[in-house]
């Protein structure tokens, strides 16, 4: 029966509107919506009429299915119009309105495919008009190439394009919707899609464009193993700080085996084209773990707690859960593009393979590289307690007659010293700034992560020569240092207002520090941290670097190694390089066979001045002290003074570390005498000297008593006035512990006398001299007896 016969059947009374639709799929620019479709899409009908709950309706609506076609309509737009002709002309007819009105769904039904699963009439007009892709491979190819001459106006690559899009998008769903057109032409179906899309994937590719989703392929297989790699991190980490060796379990190796056999899994999947959900799944799962994971690292993230510190466990844990959901991202980001036209050619596979192992391995060393200063980032934000002030230090006059100004209990500190900014304390954890007027403390910096930092005694502290910035010295925790984190171990600070200047992770020693950069010793190299300023530099000297003075545009270094020699450079305090050097050698016999560290001690600068002078022992005489003075204009030796009768530095209590102050017109030591038996007072020498030429200025013998006899007493227990005077806490016969201030005058006490605006547990009987430090801080002798700090008006 011919398409005119089957019209006839439908609406006998309708033959003018039937000679209407023959004449528009007669239309010249039909190439396959023509009547060879409609013929075989009423033939589907028929062989489909049992599935439909009215078949003469289905058969109607597919005579009006493409009624008008125009190629270069928008979607959709050839159905509904089609759907309104069907509307207009059968109700003109006089058809029934209802089953007019089932037409025009049917028709706009055939623009998407999407029936609903009861939609039975709906369900076998789409199969009929999808039968074309299960036809044999020739009559579909005949279909394919007209299409492509319907769509001429289209250019090429553009065409292959949106026809590869429009196949994919068939493709991800179920093709037919009756049982019989599930069954039996499903498969048919998708081999002639998989085909064309083949064909047409040269066409639509860009150049290399095969390569763009497996560049993303291979970051999402990168960001897996990465993510894996910082899991195994965060897990054999110890939830807190300090922990026991027992509570790190160590870097569990199974966490990256799993996440390459992951990456490998699905390496697998993409390059033999499995189906799509072997990728497409993973990727959910991916993303749906990470979140969770986050969630859970917010939710269980620590809190500050005294006495514990974060580990790096959490900061991992919860960079691996953003990882996870990276690579969730990036393999579903892959997959898309796969099946995008312009990147659907994939390349030869060795290509392929080349360009996901690279793109991989690079994203995980990225990422774990980045990962680090993220996880270093969070544990000094969570581990750091800083305050700063805005409010300048008091001032006041000091008249030093013994007046007790403040006085207050303590914790257990290490060092003090006099800044700018007021009395510094070098507590276990950090550092705490008091006012030396008031004792109120200014501001505080601590680490959680530290442990005791105050054992440094005087040596964990550095202050600039002008006291506006210092720089303290913060050891690591007993606790394993985390894989490729870098804690800081000195922390710049401005002494006025506790801000944090810079925070610097090296393993040497700080040499000096002021405005522009932290110096630091790292055997035989010294290093410049920039602290204001970008200035970095790392300079070799010959032997290992002990002590160090920046002094205006200079940083002047001492090497020694052992027994042969020391040398005074001059380099400069932007490059390192070296501007001068004086050898010590050719003015002193060094004959030592200690390590430099220990006979090279004080290095100091002469307030405005271009001198420095330092002191260096020898085995001569029974053991001698030097104290030499350098010009660091000329870069020459001014003056050396022997000081005879000094013990080996470092040997036992009965030994010293000499210390060296200056003022502008002083220099000052303080030094130890060798003979004393055990339990016996040990003299002490101190004395003033002429920084021009060393000049004898003033010179007096103390005696301390056994109790005090350690090495870092010079350097801890006296205080340098702006005066040229020197202050100390000594016993005294009555059995109280007063300050003692040694000058020009003599050796004289000053008995603690309370004022009225300081409590009664300052009085001078309760001070001991069990273990004294003494700083000068705003021209005010400050003091700690170990349990308290108190300073004198």
């Amino acid at each position: 029966m011919d398409l005119r016969d089957q019209w006839n059947r439908l609406l006998p009374h309708a033959q003018p509107l039937g000679d209407d639709l023959l004449a528009r799929y007669a239309e010249q620019h039909r190439h396959y919506h023509d009547q060879q479709h409609l013929t075989e899409v009423l033939a589907t009908i028929d062989e489909l009429a049992a599935d439909a709950d009215d078949p003469d309706t289905v058969r109607l609506a597919a005579w009006f299915h493409d009624a008008i076609y125009d190629p270069q309509a928008d979607p959709g737009e050839n159905e509904e119009v089609s759907a309104q002709l069907a509307e207009l002309e059968l109700a003109a007819y006089g058809v029934d309105a209802d089953r007019v009105a089932e037409i025009g769904r049917l028709v706009r039904l055939t623009a998407k495919h999407d029936c609903d699963p009861d939609d039975r009439n709906g369900a076998v007009l789409c199969d009929a008009d999808l039968r074309i892709l299960s036809l044999p491979a020739a009559r579909y190819d005949e279909y394919a190439a007209g299409i492509r001459q319907e769509y001429a106006h289209v250019a090429d690559r553009d065409f292959a394009r949106g026809r590869m899009s429009f196949l994919q998008s068939l493709g991800e769903t179920r093709l037919y919707a009756t049982a019989r057109g599930h069954e039996e032409w499903e498969r048919p179906a998708r081999d002639n899609l998989a085909r064309e899309v083949e064909s047409l994937g040269p066409r639509a590719a860009r150049p290399i464009g095969g390569l763009i989703p497996v560049i993303y392929f291979g970051a999402a297989l990168g960001a897996i193993v990465a993510s894996s790699v910082l899991l195994g991190r965060g897990l054999g980490a110890a939830a807190k700080w300090p922990a026991d060796a027992a509570d790190a379990s160590g870097f569990p190796v199974w966490a990256p085996i799993a996440g390459t056999a992951a990456a490998a899994g699905l390496a697998c999947a993409w390059f033999r084209r499995s189906q799509q959900r072997l990728v497409t799944v993973p990727a959910i799962a991916f993303a749906a773990v990470g979140l969770i994971a986050i969630g859970l690292c917010w939710w269980r993230w620590p809190a500050a707690q005294p006495g514990a510190a974060m580990s790096e466990r959490w900061p991992y844990l919860l960079l691996a859960s953003v990882t996870l959901v990276l690579a969730g991202a990036l393999l579903a980001l892959a997959r898309r593009l796969r099946l995008a036209p312009p990147y659907a050619q994939a390349p030869p596979r060795w290509l392929a393979v080349g360009a996901t192992a690279v793109c991989g391995s690079l994203l995980a060393w990225v990422v774990v590289s980045a990962g680090e200063p993220f996880v270093q980032a969070r544990l000094e934000t969570a581990n750091t307690v800083s305050t700063t002030t805005t409010i300048e230090p008091t001032q006041q006059p000091v008249q030093l007659d013994g007046t007790l100004a403040w006085s207050r209990e303590v914790p257990a500190t290490g060092a003090i010293t006099g800044t700018a900014g007021g009395v510094a304390e070098l507590r276990p954890d950090g550092v705490v700034m008091s006012d030396a007027a008031t004792g109120q403390i200014r501001w505080r910096y601590s680490r959680a992560d530290v442990q005791d930092a105050a054992s440094n005694g005087s040596r964990g502290l550095v202050v600039s020569p002008d006291g506006k910035v210092i720089a303290a010295h913060l050891p690591r925790s007993q606790y394993r240092r985390p894989a490729g984190i870098k804690l800081p171990t000195y922390a710049v600070l401005d002494a006025v207002t506790g801000k944090v200047l810079t925070e610097v992770d090296t393993d040497g020693t700080a040499l000096a520090v002021d405005a522009n950069q932290l110096l630091v010793a790292e055997d035989n190299y010294v290093v410049a941290h920039g602290v204001s300023s970008p200035t970095h530099w790392r300079a070799q000297v010959r032997c290992t670097v002990t002590q160090g003075e920046l002094v205006g545009d200079q940083a002047v270094v001492v090497d020694a190694c052992a027994g042969n020699g020391a040398v005074v450079r001059g380099l400069d305090a932007k490059t390192g390089a070296q501007k001068w050097e004086v050898d010590l050698a050719t003015r002193i016999d060094l004959s030592s066979e200690l390590a430099p560290s220990t006979w090279v001690a004080e290095l100091v600068a002469v307030p405005d001045t271009r001198e420095v002078s330092g002191l260096i022992w020898t085995g001569a005489a029974g053991g001698t002290l030097h104290q030499w003075s350098v010009d660091i204009n000329e870069g020459r030796i001014l003056w050396t003074t022997p000081v005879p009768g000094t013990p080996r530095p470092r040997l036992g209590p009965a030994s010293c570390d000499a210390q060296l102050a200056a003022t502008h017109a002083s220099l000052v030591l303080i030094t130890c005498r060798t003979g004393n038996e055990p339990g016996q007072p040990q003299t002490y020498d101190v004395s003033a000297s002429s920084p021009a030429d060393g000049t004898p200025q003033w010179h007096h013998l103390l005696e301390v008593p056994p109790k005090l006899q350690q090495p870092e007493y010079p350097r801890n227990g006296f205080g340098l006035l702006p005066d040229g005077r020197v202050v100390t806490l000594m016993p005294q016969a009555n059995g109280s512990c007063s300050p003692v201030l040694i000058g020009s005058t003599g050796v004289q006490s000053r008995p603690i006398v309370p004022s009225p605006n300081t409590e009664a547990v300052a009085k001078s009987e309760e001070v001991t001299c069990n273990k004294p430090a003494v700083t000068v801080a705003a021209a005010r002798p400050v003091f700690s007896d170990g349990t308290r700090l108190f300073a004198l008006n």
